[in-house]
Parts: C-alpha cells; sequence; structure tokens
C-alpha cells in the first residue's frame, strides 16, 4: 500500500509541482491550503508524513505544526517544512515547534523528493525497530512465567527431600539444601525484576522500590551461596565487610544481582588455589563493593570492552565454565539504574578489582 503524503500549501502552482512530482513516484497523496483544513483532515486520516508552508493566512506553518505535535494521532508523523525564509532563526523556530528538515523554496524537484524518502525510510525504520522492542518485551515476559514454573517445583522438591527423612539431616546436607532453596529464591526474584528493567536507552534510571541495603550481610550471603563453588576448585572466597558501613540506598534484589554477577565472574576466572575477597567500604557518601581476585587480569588493550555486552576478551574461565560476555555489561545496568557507578582496576601485582559504588542513605 502506497504511503500518504499530506501537502499544506496556499500556492496552486507550489500544489501543482508537488502534487506532480510525488504522485509520479507513487505516493498516495492528501491535499489542504491552509492550517485548518489539514488539522480537519489529519483527525480523519493520519499522513505517512507531512510537507508543511510557512507562510499562511491564518494558522501559520509554526503554529499548524504545534498543534499536529499535540495530536497523539499526528505526534510521530514527520512534518518537513517549505520556506522561502532563510534567517536562522526561522529555521531554528521550525525545529522547535516539531519539524525534521525542511525544503527552500523556489522547489526543487529532485531534492523534495529526495527528503521525502528519506524521512519517509527513517519513519519505517522508527516503526520496525518499536515493533521489535515490543516483541521482545513480549517474550521476555512470556520466558519469565516458564522459568518461574521448574523453580517453584526445585524449591519443592527441596522441601520434599527434607520431609523424606525421619531422622535430622546431616548439617551438609541441610547446608546444601539450605542454599537450593535460597538460589532458587533469588533466582525468582531475579526474573522478577529483570521483568521490570526497561532495556538500556529506553529510559533513564529507576527510582521506585529503593529501600536501605546492609551490603556487609548482602556480601556475606552471597559469599555462603559460593562456598561450594570455590570449593570445588580450592579457592579461598571471603567477604570483608567495612566498619561502620552505611546502609546504600538501592533496590535489594538489583544489588543482590549485580554482587552475584562479579563473585561468579571471579570464581570463574581464577585459577585452582587462588582467592577471591568480597569487600565493601564507604567513601565520599557512596557505598563501595569491590571483589578481587588473584586471576590473569585483563590486557591493557581490551579493557575498554570490559562492560560490553557479548565482549570476547582473551581471559578464558579456568575451570572449563561458560561465559557468555553478558555478566558485566548487566551489572553496569544494573547499577547505573540506581544511580551507582561501576570500573576495574589491575594491581601491578596481579589480578582484578570489579566494583560498583551506589548512594549511602
Amino acid at each position: 500500500m502506497p504511503e500518504t503524503i499530506l501537502i499544506v500549501d496556499d500556492t496552486p502552482a507550489n500544489l501543482g509541482v508537488l502534487v506532480e512530482t510525488l504522485g509520479d513516484a507513487g505516493y498516495q497523496l492528501m491535499v489542504a491550503e491552509d492550517g485548518e483544513e489539514a488539522l480537519a483532515q489529519t483527525a480523519q486520516t493520519r499522513p505517512d508524513l507531512i510537507l508543511l508552508d510557512v507562510m499562511m493566512p491564518g494558522l501559520d506553518g509554526f503554529e499548524t505544526c504545534r498543534r499536529l505535535k499535540a495530536q497523539p494521532a499526528t505526534r510521530d508523523v514527520p512534518v518537513l517544512f517549505m520556506t522561502a525564509l532563510n534567517e536562522t532563526a526561522d529555521k531554528v523556530r521550525a525545529f522547535a515547534a516539531g519539524g525534521v528538515d525542511y525544503i527552500t523554496k523556489p522547489i526543487e524537484h529532485e531534492e523534495a523528493l529526495a527528503r521525502v524518502r528519506t524521512h519517509l525510510a527513517l519513519r519505517r525504520l522508527r516503526r520496525e525497530l518499536e515493533e521489535q522492542l515490543q516483541l521482545k518485551d513480549r517474550f521476555m515476559r512470556i520466558a519469565g512465567h516458564d522459568l518461574r514454573n521448574p523453580l517453584c517445583l526445585i524449591l519443592m522438591a527441596g522441601e520434599l527431600a527434607r520431609r523424606a527423612e525421619a531422622e535430622p539431616l546431616p548439617g551438609e546436607v541441610a547446608r546444601h539444601l539450605d542454599s537450593i532453596a535460597e538460589s532458587a529464591q533469588q533466582m525468582r526474584r531475579i526474573i522478577d525484576t529483570f521483568l521490570e528493567i526497561r532495556p538500556v536507552g529506553r529510559n533513564a534510571e529507576r527510582t521506585g522500590a529503593r529501600g536501605r541495603v546492609d551490603l556487609n550481610l548482602l556480601c556475606a550471603a552471597i559469599v555462603r551461596q559460593y562456598a561450594a563453588v570455590a570449593q570445588r576448585k580450592d579457592i579461598d572466597l571471603r567477604a570483608v565487610p567495612g566498619d561502620d558501613l552505611p546502609l546504600a540506598r538501592c533496590e535489594a534484589g538489583l544489588a543482590y544481582q549485580a554482587v552475584t554477577n562479579l563473585t561468579s565472574n571471579a570464581l570463574k576466572f581464577t585459577p585452582r588455589g587462588g582467592a577471591v575477597e568480597v569487600l565493601t567500604r564507604a567513601a565520599d557518601g557512596r557505598v563501595r563493593v569491590e571483589v578481587r581476585d588473584t586471576g590473569p587480569g585483563v590486557p591493557p588493550a581490551e579493557r575498554a570492552q570490559l562492560f560490553v555486552e557479548h565482549a570476547r576478551l582473551s581471559p578464558r574461565p579456568t575451570g572449563g565454565e561458560e561465559s557468555h560476555g553478558l555478566g558485566l555489561a548487566i551489572v553496569k545496568h544494573l547499577v547505573a539504574t540506581q544511580g551507582g557507578h561501576v570500573g576495574a582496576e589491575f594491581p601491578a601485582t596481579g589480578g582484578s578489582v570489579f566494583w560498583f559504588d551506589l548512594p549511602a542513605r
């Protein structure tokens, strides 16, 4: 179906040129001779693009454009001004009113057609992007629903295992079951949080649901959760709590996921027999979490890619673990939604220090 262009001009000669040029190019055309008629027509039929004269009786082009942009139906329709005005101030007024471009009079056929084609192509691309984002959002909601079901089964299986034994469970088995239950609950919280977060670039930081979070307690819980992973690689994993640490102002689930990702990453890249420390400290009205490891570090040439999604760096996991290049990028995004910062340092003595900070409350 051909795209529709509304031409608004009170000069018959200009209308004739544009109707011939754009009609021959295969576009469906609507014509209005003043701003009021243009507003009336767009209330009935939404065009894909509007060519709007500036100097018209009654409503001029600037005011007509402002009214078009105030209407939900035409807010996203690109408006190209047609004007003989060459002053910079007039061009600025056109953009301020909501125009995306302008065509200088007298109108050149090829220039007008090229600009129309360009802005219609941009409009198509924007629509396709919006549709893809909506499809992705729907997919994530469906995936979140489907992921919750097996997590519920894991939690139920763990509880049944506890009840199946007549005698109290051995301490180590009980601890493992506690770890399974805690991890499954946290996974459920992560899924819920993940579905709430808008993708990067689709809006700024989150401001709701923030509370007062004790990062010392949170880091200690994560170290306990990863104790078995560290033990399998003979890694000395420990939490180093900061003294008199203020509470962080953030969403607990997001902070938990950020620390979890950094800890998991450190264990993944630290060789057998190494050490990982999860430290907390306060500085300049903020609370900082550092995860230090004795791994190989990252070559200077690759450090700019550390927090980039799917970046493939030369260090490889030391125990055959999978790495998808997403963990650090997720941390950066999570922390940014809470008004925090991330970074990495590489001491001369070796190893890596990955950190993030959050506002103190």
